[in-house]
């Protein structure tokens, strides 16, 4: 895939998407990554561009809406990939996922929001598979650590007695980090929806 951009951060102003954004920036030091940051407020993506590069060359910076279709598909069109911050993703999600679907790009977010991640199967499955994107959700705090934790506890249960566990529980303790706007956001939307 022959593309001006490796990664595009969807998203790089909110709290999430700028550890994303900050974790690409550092990596761009340890090899090469052409790096863009997007989001609506040109001057809050290149007010974080330039914190994070801390004086050393600053990511391109994309100005596009969630519902700017002609938009997202630009971006869409010139990356390999995008990685989306933005939630909820049922409000400002579905755009960006037929955007990259159509255009054969890679994307990955961090929702939990499992209707609205049917509704994508649905509508951009067999449109991913002919293009050769890659759409991967549930890739966020509420997600990976327990597929993590359960795939490595199934394989020790096969290991040891020959078969998987039947149910798993998993606990967390204390963690670090707070509750992101658009989390909130989502929370209040599946209330919502479920009501």
């Amino acid at each position: 895939m022959d593309r001006a951009l490796d990664v595009v951060v969807f998203g790089a102003t909110g709290s999430t998407g700028r550890l994303v954004a900050q974790y690409l920036i550092e990596a761009r030091r340890r090899r090469p990554l052409r790096l863009a940051l997007a989001g609506r407020d040109r001057g809050k993506l290149a007010a974080i561009a330039a914190e994070l590069a801390g004086g050393g060359d600053a990511p391109e910076l994309i100005v596009v809406d969630a519902h700017d279709g002609p938009g997202l598909r630009a971006m869409a069109a010139r990356t390999r990939a995008v990685a989306s911050t933005v939630g909820p993703y049922r409000t400002y999600g579905s755009d960006l996922v037929a955007a990259c679907a159509d255009a054969g790009t890679h994307y990955a977010d961090i929702t939990g929001e499992v209707h609205w991640i049917r509704e994508m199967i649905d509508a951009h499955h067999a449109r991913a598979q002919q293009s050769g994107a890659r759409i991967v959700h549930c890739c966020g705090f509420d997600s990976v650590p327990s597929d993590l934790g359960v795939a490595v506890l199934q394989r020790e249960m096969v290991a040891r007695t020959g078969e998987p566990a039947n149910d798993v529980v998993s606990l967390f303790g204390e963690t670090k980090g707070g509750l992101g706007g658009g989390t909130a956001a989502t929370m209040l939307q599946t209330i919502d929806l479920a009501a």
